[in-house]
């Protein structure tokens, strides 16, 4: 999920609720151009800025990452995972959330060295087929 998918569903439910831009500035602690920002896709979101917003919104930090919540509340496999009560729990930690941020940097950066690596076979293949 990117920032603008998650600027978009925090403006939305910000929305649904009632809320302004000034009432979840106050309610989370940020000020007011800075939950401007993160709605409009101007900042990118730390994970206990979205914390914060969660928080203040009443949704789990999560709300903002998966497409169908209900599958966490109601316990259902969401995403190969059975989400059961130690899962959506720690999905409501800011901690948790981080270091699931972390992996997912670690997975990308892992992901990105292998391609790097597979392109470089690819092109040396190439080379000997050419010879």
């Amino acid at each position: 999920m990117n920032n603008k998918e998650i600027a978009r569903r925090i403006g939305s439910l910000r929305e649904k609720l009632g809320i302004t831009t000034a009432e979840l500035a106050r309610r989370s602690g940020l000020s007011q151009a800075q939950v401007s920002r993160l709605e409009n896709g101007k900042q990118g979101f730390r994970s206990a800025t979205l914390a914060r917003i969660a928080k203040a919104l009443e949704v789990k930090p999560v709300y903002f990452f998966i497409e169908d919540t209900a599958n966490v509340e109601e316990g259902a496999p969401v995403y190969g995972l059975a989400a059961g009560g130690e899962l959506v729990e720690a999905l409501r930690s800011p901690e948790f959330v981080r270091v699931a941020e972390r992996l997912a940097d670690a997975f990308m950066h892992q992901r990105q060295a292998f391609e790097a690596i597979d392109l470089a076979v690819k092109a040396m293949s190439r080379e000997d087929e050419e010879d």
